[in-house]
């Protein structure tokens, strides 16, 4: 009696866990879709702020879509070189005879000791004559021509940080999209419940005052990367930050390399380190990845154990709860992912899902044993 309440006990734990734990996810606490708060009719002028570094054939492929946008208010496209070829501002003084709204400016070749993609970024928000700037980047475009105007509805007296939602192209690999849609649902819902602890979307809008009046980058100019994530960390106040999922004002990166992609989440590591509010968004990551990892260990090692000592209740009730984990998560990443207008495979979701926490894991042995000199301008 005592061994068959026992397994009753441990069955329905597992049951329980697998019921439970899928809530557990950044998916299933999905930003949500907020209404514009601007009226259409009465939209700001913007100013688009893009750094460009021997970037010529991206310059070529989507920069036309910067500036074709369809925007009935005043708006203009500033781009600061900071190319060593002439083929890239061959290619924008092409571009500005056809776009008068293209404006292009450049960066001292002599500047050091500090970033150089952020310096850009400071000549290009002092170069602006709006009060609303938008950073993006050269290896983007706009999901439509709507992306300026759907940016727009959300700047209003009440915001300072529009922070816009921005995947990979959907060229790129199903992975590379799937981490980052689960890292753009942590971020992004951080910033609608509370205060934005970072942001590595590449549509963000922001105030020109703010940044004039804070002196923008200038307590991290020395870190080559993270200028987004530091500026919302360091100027983000509750409930200013709007977030914007909309369709019409989707931003696609282009697909990265594998070598791109690795850097990036090294550069992040090296980032993390001086973002303030760590500790909750931190501390959430885990709990998350803890009940992913513990509803499937317990369910294996109970299927196991029921299968070796012939106790089938137990592994009946083990291999239910390890598909019903499977169903429940399955069923939420694709909810989602549909949601934020993804179109992931569904069979490639749970693996996926499992992958990050030890790709992460992967990431942080390998920024360990790297050349911290390798993240700061020389």
């Amino acid at each position: 009696m005592a061994l068959d309440t026992l397994t009753i006990v441990f069955g329905g734990s597992l049951l329980l866990l697998s019921l439970l734990t899928p809530l557990c996810s950044p998916l299933f606490r999905r930003p949500t879709r907020t209404p514009q708060k601007r009226p259409l009719e009465n939209l700001p002028a913007l100013s688009v702020i893009i750094a460009v570094h021997d970037n010529a054939t991206e310059t070529a492929r989507n920069l036309p879509a910067f500036l074709s946008q369809d925007y009935d208010g005043e708006y203009e496209v500033i781009v600061v070189n900071d190319s060593a070829s002439n083929e890239t501002s061959d290619i924008l003084m092409h571009l500005s005879r056809s776009y008068p709204h293209l404006y292009t400016t450049f960066i001292p070749e002599s500047s050091h000791y500090l970033s150089r993609r952020k310096l850009a970024l400071t000549v290009g928000v002092k170069a602006a004559k709006n009060e609303w700037v938008i950073f993006t980047d050269i290896d983007c475009r706009p999901a439509t021509n709507l992306w300026v105007k759907t940016m727009a509805g959300y700047c209003d007296s009440n915001t300072d940080i529009v922070a816009g939602y921005t995947n990979y192209d959907t060229t790129a690999k199903s992975y590379y999209r799937f981490e980052r849609l689960v890292s753009a649902c942590y971020q992004l819902r951080k910033a609608q419940n509370g205060t934005a602890y970072r942001y590595d979307g590449h549509s963000l809008a922001i105030r020109r005052s703010m940044f004039m009046n804070q002196n923008g980058f200038l307590r991290n100019l020395k870190y080559l990367r993270g200028e987004y994530d530091f500026f919302v960390n360091e100027y983000a106040t509750a409930g200013r930050t709007a977030v914007m999922i909309d369709a019409d004002g989707q931003m696609r990166q282009d697909a990265p390399s594998s070598k791109s992609w690795i850097n990036s989440h090294l550069y992040y590591m090296e980032t993390r380190k001086h973002l303030r509010r760590s500790l909750m968004p931190r501390l959430l990551y885990a709990v998350d990845s803890l009940a992913l990892h513990l509803n499937y260990v317990a369910g294996i090692t109970a299927l196991a154990y029921g299968i070796l000592f012939l106790n089938w209740i137990l592994a009946i009730a083990a291999g239910l709860s390890l598909i019903i984990s499977i169903v429940l998560r399955t069923a939420i990443a694709h909810r989602t992912s549909c949601y934020m207008g993804e179109r992931i495979p569904v069979w490639e979701l749970p693996l996926m899902e499992i992958r990050i926490a030890w790709q992460n894991l992967l990431f942080m042995l390998r920024y360990r044993l790297s050349d911290k000199n390798n993240y700061i301008r020389k």
